[in-house]
């Protein structure tokens, strides 16, 4: 069995924001392949580059770029990470829910008026949340075949719809791709911000993960079905930057929006036991 020590943990020394690396994707969902699967998570800065930690599924965003409307984060992968030429799309899988303040009603008591669109390139790329929770198929879009051939990166734009009130609302996604024996992701969600609080939009994406995600071994970060030393350089990295940003923050364990000693003693429980359930 692993072991791992707080002596070890003080003592590593990672510069979470250390040398410039391609900041333009800390920003965004990072994308890629794991297991058979697409899967999504976030970026992280290690020395002078990024990787990716691909087991992140609740993401944050906040309308505003313009008036009821964002197109961040948007969908991001290194170069390499898919089959150029191939296309990678999505699902809506149910209808929006809205934040009454302690949760996202699963019920259709929980569905709000508003319907947010979906939108990028041509007119045929649109699709709207439906207004029950029957699945949506979206649309594809190109992975690069050029510079940076493999990297898929776009940035859909999601408009919330009249009455556009404010609050917090929940949209539950899954990734697809024409790579052949690529299987769709896991269900991801994200958690839009129309005037909310930043303390707001925080507990209610916890309240995505700790209720609708539940993930049941949070500490193998790298998403390869075995909490490592690999898992261990991504978790002291964050540890040593301390706060979460968004999009999304795998290394947060508890759930409190900051990387800390709470979250180490759960790390160290779960690479303990090496294997994933």
């Amino acid at each position: 069995m692993q072991s791992i020590s707080w002596k070890v943990l003080a003592a590593t020394a990672i510069g979470a924001l250390g040398a410039r690396a391609n900041a333009q994707h800390l920003i965004d969902i990072a994308i890629g392949q794991s297991q058979g699967k697409i899967a999504t998570g976030v970026f992280q800065v290690q020395d002078a580059n990024i990787a990716p930690m691909l087991s992140q599924r609740v993401f944050i965003a906040e309308f505003g770029v313009f008036p009821d409307f964002t197109n961040n984060p948007g969908l991001d992968s290194l170069a390499g990470a898919f089959q150029p030429g191939s296309q990678i799309g999505f699902n809506i899988l149910k209808a929006l829910r809205k934040w009454d303040g302690t949760s996202f009603p699963q019920s259709a008591a929980g569905i709000p008026p508003e319907q947010i669109q979906i939108k990028l390139g041509p007119a045929a790329n649109v699709r709207l949340t439906p207004t029950t929770d029957v699945p949506v198929p979206g649309f594809g879009l190109a992975v690069s075949t050029g510079t940076n051939a493999g990297e898929f990166h776009h940035h859909p734009g999601y408009t919330l719809l009249d009455p556009a009130s404010d609050g917090l609302y929940l949209l539950e996604l899954e990734l697809w791709s024409t790579q052949p024996g690529l299987a769709n992701s896991l269900p991801y969600w994200m958690v839009f911000s129309q005037n909310a609080s930043e303390d707001e939009l925080r507990e209610a994406a916890t309240w995505v993960r700790m209720n609708l995600w539940a993930p049941d071994c949070g500490a193998d970060l790298n998403n390869d079905g075995v909490v490592d030393d690999s898992d261990f350089v991504y978790f002291v990295n964050a540890y040593n930057y301390y706060l979460c940003d968004p999009p999304g923050c795998p290394t947060d364990l508890n759930g409190d929006w900051v990387t800390d000693d709470q979250d180490f003693i759960l790390f160290a429980m779960q690479y303990d036991g090496f294997l994933c359930p």
